[in-house]
């Protein structure tokens, strides 16, 4: 089970390589319960490898990746973490399903045992939270680009997270969709207290989101504007 008074982020000394290139070398960070992190830095600097550390779909080389005190590689209780990964536009382009199913299929892990009302209600509820009710039967691939994302922002809130983790997810959004985004990650912030691990290279949604800034850079972590997070 995961530690309740356990950090919902921890890395330590971590090192990755892909294909025998050094991305991360001896990694340290942490985020804590209701604390907003950003990770900037140029492209390839390591910060979508972190997110992926983070969630487990990478091992490290060396050094230890915990999620609530767990080993993300053994971690199961994925309700705990909402996460929005980077999606290329061809990943949804012939996507079958309607906004109501994807919403509704993201709660494999922390809707078992509700019954389908209740899932439904839980659905429901995410998509009035990011201004998509009424959209439930449009299929996906008929989404512009800022709608696609609010929805995929449901799918990580519909289970109530402790941890959301973003990886680059206003790419591609014009201006007044990036400003929509994350407005909405900040009023979900504010209402759950959640810890919210963002990857970007946009720097405009910082001081909104009230984030500490850690730059990626040479495989390291470092503190950024004054932020409170970085290399420990």
């Amino acid at each position: 089970m995961p530690d309740g008074t356990a950090k919902p982020v921890s890395l330590r000394g971590v090192s990755f390589s892909y294909r025998g290139t050094e991305v991360l070398r001896g990694l340290d960070l942490e985020l804590s319960e209701g604390q907003v992190c950003a990770l900037v830095g140029d492209n390839g600097a390591g910060k979508s490898t972190i997110a992926r550390l983070v969630v487990g779909e990478l091992a490290p080389a060396s050094g230890s990746v915990l999620l609530f005190g767990q080993n993300a590689q053994r971690f199961r209780n994925w309700a705990l973490v909402g996460y929005v990964p980077q999606l290329p536009p061809e990943a949804v382009s012939r996507f079958p399903a309607s906004v109501f199913e994807l919403v509704d299929a993201s709660q494999y892990a922390s809707g078992r045992g509700l019954r389908a009302r209740q899932r439904r209600e839980r659905s429901l509820e995410a998509l009035g939270r990011v201004g998509m009710d009424g959209y439930g039967r449009r299929l996906v691939r008929e989404l512009s680009g800022g709608q696609l994302q609010r929805v995929r922002l449901a799918c990580a809130l519909v289970g109530d997270p402790r941890l959301l983790v973003l990886d680059e997810p206003a790419n591609g959004l014009d201006k007044e969709s990036r400003e929509v985004f994350y407005r909405l990650v900040s009023q979900a912030h504010a209402e759950r207290g959640m810890a919210v691990l963002l990857v970007t290279h946009d720097l405009a949604p910082l001081e909104q989101l009230g984030c500490q800034v850690v730059e990626v850079a040479g495989g390291l972590a470092h503190k950024s504007h004054g932020a409170a997070l970085g290399v420990v």
